[in-house]
C-alpha cells in the first residue's frame, strides 16, 4: 500500500488519485490531508493503522501546523501571510454603513473580493451583510405591498 484514503481507509496507489473502494479524489485543502495518509510521512506499519482507523469510524483532523508542514513538503505554495486574518473592527462598521446607506452590493462585493485571499475576513463580511440585505428587502417589499393595496 503506497497511501491510504482518508474518507473510507482503502488501500490507494498514490496519495492523490482516486480511491478505488470509494471514489473520493483529493482536492483543494484536501491534498495536505491525502499526503499525510501517505508512503511519503508515514511508514507501512503507520499506514495500516491510520488505515484501519478511518475504516472504524474515525475522522482525520490534522492540525493547521500539520497542514501546513505537509504543504510545505508536497512542494503546494504556502497559505498567503493575511488568508486568517480578520478585519477590523471599524472595518467591519464601515461595511455595516455601507450596506445601510448605500446598498447591501457594497457588502457582496467585499465578499466576492475576498473569500480567495481572505477567507476569514470574507465570512465576516458576508455575516454582516447578509441580515442587512435581507431586512432591507423586507422593507422594500413590505413598501411595494403597501403601495399596491392601500
Amino acid at each position: 500500500m503506497i497511501a491510504a484514503c482518508h474518507r473510507c481507509g482503502g488501500q490507494k496507489d498514490g496519495p492523490f488519485v482516486p480511491c478505488k473502494s470509494c471514489g473520493f479524489i483529493p482536492q483543494g485543502n484536501d491534498r495536505p490531508t491525502a499526503w499525510l495518509f501517505s508512503m511519503h510521512n508515514l511508514n507501512e506499519d503507520e499506514l495500516k493503522e491510520a488505515a484501519q482507523r478511518v475504516q472504524n469510524g474515525e475522522l482525520p483532523d490534522p492540525g493547521k501546523a500539520l497542514q501546513a508542514a505537509a504543504r510545505k513538503h508536497m512542494g503546494a505554495a504556502p497559505l498567503p501571510d493575511g488568508a486568517t486574518q480578520p478585519f477590523s473592527n471599524g472595518l467591519l462598521a464601515g461595511i455595516a454603513l455601507a450596506n445601510l446607506v448605500l446598498t447591501p452590493l457594497a457588502g457582496f462585493a467585499v465578499w466576492m473580493g475576498f473569500k480567495q485571499s481572505r477567507p476569514v475576513a470574507a465570512g465576516q463580511a458576508l455575516r454582516i451583510t447578509l441580515p442587512i440585505a435581507f431586512a432591507l428587502g423586507a422593507l422594500w417589499v413590505g413598501m411595494v405591498v403597501m403601495r399596491l393595496l392601500g
